[in-house]
């Protein structure tokens, strides 16, 4: 993850319950609806902030097998 970015507090809220998601692809992961369930937001404010992060480098994107988003934290 890159450490030289400035985080909001709502995306180092979202950083926190992801890294502390269980293991996928040997990553830290959660779907949207676990995070939007641990922080109590709804999923349209949470799109964006992941958006924004994905675009931060801090998280990446990926599938679960059920068809669900993965999102994991950046090595």
């Amino acid at each position: 993850m890159n450490t030289q970015t400035n985080f909001t507090e709502l995306e180092q809220q979202v950083l926190d319950v992801i890294s502390n998601g269980d293991s996928y692809d040997d990553k830290p992961s959660q779907s949207i609806g676990n995070i939007s369930e641990e922080l109590e937001i709804s999923t349209k404010i949470l799109r964006g902030v992941l958006s924004s992060l994905e675009q931060k480098n801090a998280i990446i994107v990926g599938w679960y097998p059920n068809g669900l988003k993965a999102f994991m934290i950046q090595d």
